[in-house]
């Protein structure tokens, strides 16, 4: 499994255009692509630096790279660009066993 990490922040004023994007563009592309796993949005409560994260999960590398290397999601992630502002965005894999808190 590997991950997109995506975070940034909305530009004062498109908050509905990226809500949009995000509910109508972005979450239909990536729920389309082969391998695709989950994702996961959440809107910062308390704390610095970008108000938003994105952690989109695929299969495999080569699945997520696909569907990062289409000439759509480059149309589609231009225009999500246009709506943000600190975008940052990485691909994580795993390392070591998961913790679970309480076992």
């Amino acid at each position: 499994m590997v991950q997109y990490l995506v975070t940034y922040s909305v530009q004062t004023g498109r908050e509905k255009e990226h809500d949009d994007w995000l509910c109508n563009v972005g979450m239909n592309y990536f729920k389309r692509q082969p391998g695709f796993k989950e994702i996961r949005t959440y809107s910062t409560l308390v704390g610095s630096g970008p108000d938003w994260v994105l952690e989109i999960d695929f299969d495999s590398a080569e699945n997520l790279m696909s569907a990062l290397d289409s000439d759509e999601a480059k149309r589609i992630l231009e225009d999500f660009e246009h709506l943000v502002t600190n975008l940052s965005t990485k691909i994580l894999t795993p390392v070591g066993e998961p913790v679970v808190v309480g076992a």
